[in-house]
């Protein structure tokens, strides 16, 4: 299958990551979709109602792609903690989620990192527990004034184990998700007191991008990439428990946006 991310958005993805985007796909690899549970898997009644699984009336009107994970069957394996679902967006087109666990009829956005790369839509999803999880991807289309949001396409996800712990993202502000990308970190442990932990983000339009722990401001570094910001934050100071990591960004004027927020 053809990747739909141009080539500087992929190359810059493969490059940090040292993973490809264009794999062919056999429909079998870890993370991907296979048609039958694995033995002992009871499917929820949710996998049979007519018309939830996949597309949605939307989805095509829309002019969404999927990239990866045509089937909407996801089954991890057990030393998977983490999958990324990619869908190729529209420009303007905005995108939220849902994330939730049927087995404990919770939600878990939480557990899902949205980032944007050239034309796609990157979603990493990390099920902190074992079972099956609904992930649903809403959409409304630059020319929509909304406020709806409507169902484009909805996956099953099913993790067979807990071992991996309880590892949430960093909370998204909408403004994130308008074509912003997390190189790094995509979390942060509870407690971490590291010398130097390094940031870089991919925010287009940015002109000053600062991590802030909890009152002390640390200046990233613009590369040579248009909207890329990288550099080098300490956490040695001892900073108590719960303090908010914050990414904040300037745009305009002399104010600052929050992005992201991380808990430690």
């Amino acid at each position: 299958m053809a990747s739909l991310i141009p080539v500087t958005g992929r190359e810059r993805y493969e490059e940090f990551h040292r993973v490809p985007l264009s794999m062919p796909f056999d429909g079998r690899r870890p993370g991907m979709a296979v048609h039958n549970p694995p033995p002992g898997v009871v499917l929820p009644r949710l996998a049979f109602t007519e018309g939830y699984l996949g597309r949605q009336a939307k989805f095509d009107e829309y002019g969404l792609t999927l990239v990866s994970h045509n089937d909407p069957m996801i089954y991890l394996e057990q030393d998977q903690p983490e999958v990324e679902i990619i869908l190729g967006v529209p420009q303007g087109t905005r995108i939220t989620i849902k994330m939730a666990s049927l087995d404990y009829q919770k939600e878990c956005n939480e557990y899902c990192l949205i980032r944007a790369l050239g034309p796609n839509y990157l979603f990493l999803l990390r099920p902190p527990m074992p079972g099956f999880y609904k992930f649903q991807i809403h959409a409304l289309p630059a020319d929509e004034a909304g406020p709806q949001f409507l169902g484009v396409y909805n996956y099953m996800i099913y993790q067979p184990t807990g071992k991996h712990g309880d590892r949430p993202f960093p909370k998204q502000y909408p403004p994130w998700k308008d074509g912003c990308y997390l190189y790094e970190p995509i979390s942060l442990p509870r407690g971490i007191c590291d010398h130097t932990v390094p940031f870089k983000l991919l925010i287009p339009r940015a002109r000053d991008v600062q991590i802030k722990v909890g009152e002390d401001w640390n200046p990233l570094q613009q590369t040579s990439e248009p909207g890329e910001f990288e550099g080098f934050v300490n956490f040695s100071r001892g900073y108590p428990s719960g303090t908010k990591v914050k990414v904040n960004v300037k745009f305009s004027g002399n104010s600052y946006s929050t992005l992201l927020e991380y808990t430690i």
